[in-house]
Order: C-alpha cells, then sequence, then structure tokens
C-alpha cells in the first residue's frame, strides 16, 4: 500500500522525471525476432485500423497538436531516460514538438508492481485524474472500468478535447467555465435571460470558415495520456520494445481490448508476438493519423482515411524492399 501512496503522490503532482524505485535493465531481449512476409491488402489495412483505433465517445480520432512532454515515475533515471527517448524520437519523428527537460508531463508513464491497484487508488485521490464529465473527453464508463480493472502488463488512459482547428481553442464548456457573461439584447431577449449574465455567454463561439456537410473545423486533440506500467506482468523485455510500445499507445487513441494477433505490429509485444520496437505497420498507422485530414465530420471517414493512407504507406515500403 505504501508503494500506491508513493505513487499516486508522484503523478498527482508531477513535474519532471521521478527517482528510481524500481530498475528496467536496457539490455535484457529474450523475446526473438518475427518477420512477417506478405503484402497487405486494402482490407487487411481497414481491418487493422478498425480493431485498434479507439477515439473518445462520439468523437474523431484524436492526435497531438500541442507539445508532447513525456515523464516517468519509479523507474531508475537510465531506464527512465531509455524510455523517454523511444517516446520522444516517435514524436519526433511525426513532426510534434516535444517538451525540454523540466516542462510539465502531459504523457505520465507509472512503473509499479501493482499496475490495477495504482489505478484504482490514483482515481479514488482525484476521479478528475482521469474523468472529466464532459461528454467526448474519454472513450466511456465502460472502456474506464477496464482500464481501472483489467489484468494486463500495461493499461493506458487517454483524454481529448474538441477544439477550432482555426484558433486551437477548446469548442466545449467543462467544468469550472463561468455559468454566464454578456450577450446581445436581442439574444438575451429571444433565449429570455439576462443580456449582463447569460448561459450562453460562457460558451465557446466557433466562428465557422469553410466546413461544410462532409467537414467540420471542431478537430480533436490529445491533451493527457496516462500509462501505468506493471512490473510483474511485462516480463523480461528492454527499453527499446517497451519505449516503443508506450510510444506507440502514447501518440495515438489504441484500443487495449483489440485482438491484433496476426498483425506485425508492437501491440503483440506481450503475447508472444516477438516484435523488437515500432515495425513498419505501426510506423505507417502513426504517420497516416497525422496525415489524415481531422476535420471529416463522420469518425468512420475519418478511419477509411487513416486507411488510405496507410495502405498507400505500407505499399510503397514494401516496394522499395524488392530487389
Amino acid at each position: 500500500m505504501r508503494s500506491i501512496v508513493i505513487v499516486a503522490a508522484v503523478v498527482l503532482g508531477l513535474a519532471g522525471q521521478a527517482q528510481a524505485q524500481t530498475g528496467l535493465n536496457p539490455d535484457v531481449t529474450v523475446l526473438p525476432e518475427v518477420t512477417v512476409s506478405g503484402r497487405p491488402t486494402p482490407q487487411t489495412v481497414r481491418d487493422f485500423v478498425g480493431r485498434v483505433a479507439a477515439p473518445s465517445s462520439g468523437r474523431g480520432l484524436a492526435r497531438w497538436r500541442g507539445e508532447v512532454c513525456p515523464g516517468v515515475a519509479n523507474l531508475d533515471r537510465e531506464a527512465a531516460q531509455a524510455i523517454i527517448d523511444r517516446i520522444t524520437t516517435a514524436a519526433t519523428n511525426l513532426d510534434l514538438r516535444t517538451g525540454q527537460p523540466g516542462c510539465k508531463p502531459n504523457l505520465v508513464v507509472v512503473f509499479t508492481e501493482d499496475g490495477g491497484g495504482v489505478a484504482r487508488a490514483l482515481n479514488d485521490a482525484n476521479p478528475r485524474l482521469f474523468r472529466q464529465n464532459v461528454t467526448g473527453l474519454d472513450r466511456g464508463a465502460a472502456a474506464f472500468r477496464d482500464f481501472l480493472n483489467a489484468d494486463r502488463p500495461v493499461r493506458w488512459w487517454s483524454l481529448s478535447l474538441p477544439v477550432d482547428s482555426e484558433t486551437g481553442l477548446r469548442a466545449v464548456r467543462i467544468p469550472g467555465d463561468l455559468s454566464g457573461g454578456r450577450v446581445d439584447s436581442d439574444i438575451a431577449a429571444m433565449l429570455y435571460c439576462n443580456p449582463d449574465d447569460c448561459a450562453i455567454g460562457a460558451a465557446p463561439v466557433i466562428r465557422r470558415k469553410g466546413a461544410g456537410r462532409l467537414n467540420t473545423q471542431i478537430v480533436d486533440d490529445l491533451f493527457k495520456t496516462i500509462v501505468i506500467v506493471d512490473l510483474n506482468l511485462i516480463g523480461e523485455v528492454n527499453t527499446v520494445q517497451l519505449g516503443d510500445y508506450i510510444a506507440f499507445i502514447g501518440l495515438a487513441q489504441l484500443d487495449a481490448q483489440a485482438e491484433t494477433q496476426g498483425f506485425d505490429t508492437v501491440l503483440n509485444l506481450f503475447s508472444g508476438g516477438g516484435q523488437q520496437g515500432l515495425t513498419e505497420w505501426d510506423r505507417s498507422y502513426l504517420s497516416a493519423i497525422y496525415a489524415a485530414r481531422p476535420s471529416r465530420i463522420s469518425p468512420r471517414a475519418q478511419a477509411s482515411a487513416v486507411a488510405a493512407i496507410m495502405t498507400g504507406d505500407v505499399r510503397a515500403a514494401r516496394s522499395d524492399d524488392t530487389p
């Protein structure tokens, strides 16, 4: 229980890397390398995207727009830095900005010997760490119960926010916003409210520019991801494998329950897949997420766009490797 309290204190007030409590050998490698051959078909790619993509409830796939600042708690300094380096490398390859040392972490990785216990303890200590009681910011109650209670080596929870693609300002009200504000007297008359204190005055204002039936000016940005690694369940993986796994789940919204056997992905790291790090599939998926237009109104249309980009990317890579 003492370790759970320590982790809670670190995460709730995390402002940088935590000092070592547990070590992870950077040189341990026990999983054999596996090469998956064969050319991907569009249907195979769509199947992969359909399985792993996990946007917030009722929203499109989110991505990082602002600075990504990884922070690691409860791991010795050398291993923690190795994990952070893998995340930073993956983010930089996507042209994302990464924080300098001392930045406030928004991609937090906690190492512990009781993943479920720590998740539940953190939620008991501060429920708003994970859920903001605003529709569309996370995957919903069922997914959150799985995050708290499932028995898996690595669990993660991401929060995203609908924003105005033109200004970057959020497009929804959240708890703590002002209850009202000044509006035009004619609008106040129509809404039967005080023009100096009308509820609609506190609502975000989106000035529409070119949005239509198929596109929207509202897009979704990731703003926080919490990853909890259970040292008793991960086995003897090295920091390259684990760092790349965390980078993948931290930079995209992925379904922890997705069945990915048969796909060449780092997501199979703990199910005997043997991947040594991010694969061609993984890099292609991340590239497609950050290349696809996030302004499509339909989440399905957005996922289809990701699959189309990914199909072309993987095929090009395979062609380049052909003698």
